[in-house]
């Protein structure tokens, strides 16, 4: 089982996230969770939940590795060096060092900028997200649609989604959109059907629905080195809105990794209920 896989299964017993978020005043700050998204997109080598975690014990940091890979880099950890917590598939937790913490030969450039792509998404990656959201009963298909238009998600309340995209958009806002109805999808906004791993949740308002699935989007494309459309909606939304409404972070970091899985090789489904 990969690392996204058994860390999704840790996610479902974290419901406590949710409670905390919806107690911290720090966290409901419109700016302050538009910063909490910047710091978790800057971490594409850590899933989005691991990310989180290192932002609550020191946002601060630069990068973040294991001592055994900092080693692999001709870097060791200073003494007495504080450590970050992190999960990890088959055990309770591992332990990473901020690059502060550690000395030795200069970090290659590649490590110090992870978004090498300049804005282009790897085709292959939307091959396999297309691919592979089949498997969770999605159906995906382009259509000529008005400029305007981006695409749209629907439940055809039989036993499958169906996402359609404009086909006259270019790869890369193809992947923005894709991203913004997938995660409308997995968030359980339009609902399920027997056999889905995630769960209903019909009953959130337009404004809810739409905070998650943009900030999903904003963490999957730009976890990818790729600007959308989410970032300007969330820009937007702080600067009239001091507090964010009451979601759910636990789908919105969970659901981000599994769109990010959707896209990589050898990528295996959740569970299904």
């Amino acid at each position: 089982m990969d690392t996204q896989s058994s860390l999704f299964e840790s996610f479902d017993k974290l419901n406590a996230l949710d409670e905390l978020f919806e107690a911290s005043t720090a966290y409901r700050s419109s700016e302050n969770f538009l910063k909490l998204m910047q710091f978790i997109r800057r971490f594409p080598s850590l899933s989005p939940f691991n990310a989180f975690l290192i932002h609550m014990q020191n946002p601060g940091v630069e990068i973040v590795m294991t001592a055994r890979k900092w080693r692999k880099l001709g870097r060791k950890v200073k003494p007495y060096s504080r450590p970050l917590v992190i999960l990890v598939p088959f055990g309770p937790v591992d332990f990473v060092f901020d690059i502060t913490d550690t000395e030795g030969e200069e970090v290659p450039k590649l490590i110090m900028n992870p978004f090498h792509t300049e804005g282009k998404l790897n085709p292959s990656i939307y091959d396999l997200t297309v691919l592979n959201c089949a498997t969770d009963l999605i159906q995906y298909e382009e259509g000529n649609m008005a400029i305007s238009s981006a695409g749209y998600a629907t439940n055809r309340e039989k036993d499958s989604f169906k996402i359609v995209i404009n086909k006259t958009y270019n790869l890369e806002t193809k992947y923005s959109t894709l991203g913004h109805e997938l995660a409308h999808v997995y968030a359980g906004h339009l609902g399920t059907f027997q056999g889905t791993w995630w769960k209903a949740r019909l009953d959130l308002t337009k404004e809810v629905k739409e905070i998650e699935a943009e900030s999903i989007a904003y963490l999957v494309c730009g976890r990818n080195g790729l600007k959308a459309s989410s970032e300007a909606y969330l820009s937007n939304y702080i600067t009239t809105n001091q507090e964010i409404p009451f979601i759910s972070m636990e789908v919105v970091l969970t659901v981000s990794g599994y769109i990010e899985s959707l896209g990589r090789t050898g990528f295996r489904p959740k569970k299904k209920k």
